[in-house]
């Protein structure tokens, strides 16, 4: 009996061995493919609606970018800035202003995982299980977009990604 169940010890911590050296070195974080994966996700799930194709903005991408930075860095989840300025405030000191616009309107969509929870898929699967989320993602008004995803330990996990999804619209 003793002989069995070392076989079966020895065989089972083999295959463990054998799994971990199959799936070798995690990836690379890829940044800008993380970014442009998301974006496709939710131009796909607007379009199958009829609703517009988002655009990438240049600075609603910065702001975006520098806020998943900013949390991934002072370790905090939150739609204000690390000085307590909204979200409003941080989209207009990035150069999405209001000046110059008859209608501007802007918002935003924060998420955070860890492993397969932290997969451009997985973020806008939870993103569309939240009614709250999702009709931000899909309200019509959005023209506009920036998208910032960062990567690196979070609340004590390796290889967390913070996501940020900036949206806007300005009419002139």
């Amino acid at each position: 009996m003793r002989k069995s169940i070392c076989v079966l010890l020895v065989a089972l911590f083999l295959w463990l061995g054998m799994g971990v050296v199959a799936a070798g070195p995690a990836a690379a974080f890829d940044r800008r493919a993380t970014e442009r994966a998301l974006l496709g996700l939710i131009n796909h799930a607007r379009t199958r609606r009829g609703l517009a194709r988002l655009r990438l903005d240049t600075p609603l991408d910065r702001a975006a970018l520098s806020h998943s930075r900013s949390m991934l860095s002072h370790g905090r989840f939150s739609h204000l800035s690390i000085g307590g300025g909204s979200y409003c405030a941080r989209l207009v000191r990035a150069g999405y202003g209001r000046k110059g616009c008859s209608s501007w309107a802007v918002s935003e969509v924060i998420g955070w995982g860890a492993g397969l929870r932290g997969t451009p898929r997985a973020m806008f699967t939870a993103w569309m299980h939240s009614s709250l989320h999702r009709s931000i993602l899909l309200r019509k008004r959005w023209r506009d977009v920036g998208i910032g995803a960062a990567s690196g330990r979070f609340h004590g996990l390796s290889g967390a990604v913070l996501f940020t999804v900036d949206l806007g619209r300005r009419t002139r």
